[in-house]
């Protein structure tokens, strides 16, 4: 069976920092950097945790919140699409909104619709 997977994320995407963390924990907590931010510049998205007194921890629960960002889930849809169909979401819209595939319509003195050349907008303006 062949392997379907196409890699959209990697480690070289991501910008990961360390940061001590804040509030009850003891000294582990308070000087140490256990804190960890991962941002992905791409998308805007970025998932922060500082939660644990242990780093790993805090990584894994600010990867789940970099996954949870409305931002990086759109960021994901669209780079799955753009794989799917062979081409960007802004390439279909363009290739979509072509005079061509479009149907222009006006209401007529009778307030019945009639269609009217793209260029009818051209000339009112």
């Amino acid at each position: 069976m062949p392997d379907n997977r196409v890699t959209i994320l990697s480690e070289k995407d991501l910008a990961v920092s360390y940061f001590c963390g804040s509030g009850p924990g003891g000294t582990n907590r308070n000087k140490v950097a256990t804190g960890v931010l991962i941002q992905h510049e791409d998308s805007g998205a970025s998932g922060r945790a500082s939660d644990s007194r242990s780093q790993l921890d805090n990584k894994r629960a600010a990867w789940q919140r970099l996954l949870a960002d409305p931002k990086m889930k759109f960021w994901m849809s669209k780079q799955v699409y753009a794989i799917r169909q062979g081409e960007t979401l802004e390439e279909t819209v363009d290739r979509d909104m072509r005079d061509e595939n479009l149907k222009f319509e006006v209401k007529d003195a009778d307030g019945r619709w009639k269609e009217v050349p793209p260029s009818y907008f051209e000339e009112r303006q």
